[in-house]
This record gives structure tokens, C-alpha cells and sequence, in this order.
């Protein structure tokens, strides 16, 4: 009988997983926010290229490669992509996603959804040549840090270019950017050797660093704007 491992106590130590246990609940926490806006604003608030390859990663970290981290932190993988997979992407993403565009002739559905299957294809091929290369480490970092990447500098263009912040949620992003900096201190604990990890990891934090200062600098803009303008962010 094969046992299964819950937690890998010989690989990692408590830190590390105070830290990546964290950030991956931080994260959890985010996405829950951004279903419910889904539903109740019919916005995808998340950029639509990254929502397109953060699908992508789950599905192949969930069945085509293996977290070493214990059944626990696999299992974490496949609520992700099936939270994502049904509810994020394929109705947030696929048929909301084309209100973030600014260029209309890609906005139409027989051009956007076709688009947006085709970058999670090859974003999910490219995860996966990645991990069966050995490019990756063992719980997906690097790839997932890529996508990361891509994500905290979308986001800014993304919120700087909409007229009120009526489709962002602060708790949303803070709690996206806080999980995303303890995982990286989880890598700087686990990889200290890795710079290119360490590299895109410190990135994205900073890139997030960014993005907050940037929202709360435009929400106060918003705010003395008059009722006209007063549009904030949602809790």
C-alpha cells in the first residue's frame, strides 16, 4: 500500500510553510473576492492575459506535475483550478473579459473566446515543458512567478486607464499582493541559490508595491472629485 504524505516534514521546515501556507491563503482570500464581483458587478477584474495562463499553471500543477509539498499542498492546487476553471475563467475570463479591451475588433466572441483558449493552450504547454525539462523547481515557482510577473504589471495599466474604481476591490489586491511576497520570502528560505526565482519573485512585489500606492493615490483623487466622480473601491 502506498502511503500518502500530508506534509512533507523532511524537505521543508515550519517557516516555510507558515509562509507559503499563508500566501496561498491571502490568495484563496482574493479569489473568493473576485468571484463574488464576477457575479454581482458581470467584471473580471483580474487582466485577462494572466487569467488566461494562471488557469493554465493550476490545470497542469494540478494533474500533469506534482507539489513535493505533501498532499495538503497539492490538494490546495486542485481547488484553485477548479474555482478558477469554473467560475474565474470560464465565465469571468471568456465572457466578461472583453470589457477590459480598448481595441473593438477583438472584443467580438468568436474573436475574444477563441483568443483567450489559445493563450491558455500554449500557456499551459509552455508550464509543462518547463516541468518535464526541469526548468521548474519542485512546486512550480519559476513558471508560476512568470505568470505572477505578468500579472502585477497588467494590473496597473488595466486600473489606471478605468474612469472610477468601481470594478476594483483594495482587499482584493492586498491580499493577491501580501500572498505573493510571503511566498516569495518562502522561496528566498527554501531556493537560496535560485536568483532568477528570487529575480521575478522581488519583481512582482515591488510591481505590487507599485500598483497599491498608484490605486490608493487614485481613489483619494476620485474622492475629493466631487459625487459626480466619487466612485471608490469596494471592500
Amino acid at each position: 500500500m502506498v502511503s500518502i504524505v500530508w506534509i512533507n516534514w523532511q524537505d521543508y521546515t515550519g517557516l516555510e510553510f507558515f509562509f507559503y501556507g499563508l500566501g496561498c491563503l491571502l490568495w484563496v482570500l482574493a479569489y473568493g473576492i473576485y468571484i463574488r464581483n464576477i457575479f454581482t458587478l458581470k467584471y473580471v477584474e483580474m487582466p485577462v492575459f494572466a487569467g488566461c495562463c494562471d488557469v493554465a499553471w493550476e490545470f497542469v500543477w494540478s494533474f500533469l506535475a506534482q507539489n513535493d509539498m505533501g498532499m495538503i499542498f497539492q490538494g490546495a492546487n486542485y481547488v484553485w483550478f477548479f474555482l478558477d476553471a469554473g467560475l474565474i475563467f470560464s465565465y469571468g475570463v471568456l465572457f466578461l473579459g472583453a470589457k477590459q479591451l480598448t481595441v473593438p475588433q477583438l472584443a467580438p466572441r468568436h474573436i475574444f473566446i477563441p483568443a483567450c483558449l489559445f493563450i491558455a493552450v500554449l500557456a499551459g504547454a509552455a508550464t509543462y515543458y518547463m516541468h518535464v525539462q526541469g526548468l521548474d523547481n519542485s512546486v512550480g515557482g519559476r513558471s508560476a512567478y512568470l505568470i505572477q510577473l505578468s500579472i502585477s504589471f497588467l494590473y496597473i495599466p488595466l486600473m489606471l486607464r478605468q474612469p472610477t474604481l468601481e470594478y476594483f476591490s483594495f482587499n482584493a489586491n492586498w491580499m493577491r499582493a501580501a500572498g505573493s511576497a510571503l511566498v516569495v520570502v518562502f522561496f528566498f528560505l527554501h531556493y537560496p541559490d535560485d536568483r532568477f526565482l528570487q529575480t521575478i519573485g522581488c519583481s512582482a512585489a515591488i510591481v505590487d508595491a507599485v500598483f497599491l500606492y498608484l490605486f490608493v493615490q487614485k481613489r483619494r483623487q476620485l474622492a475629493v472629485g466631487g459625487p459626480a466622480v466619487r466612485q471608490v473601491a469596494l471592500a
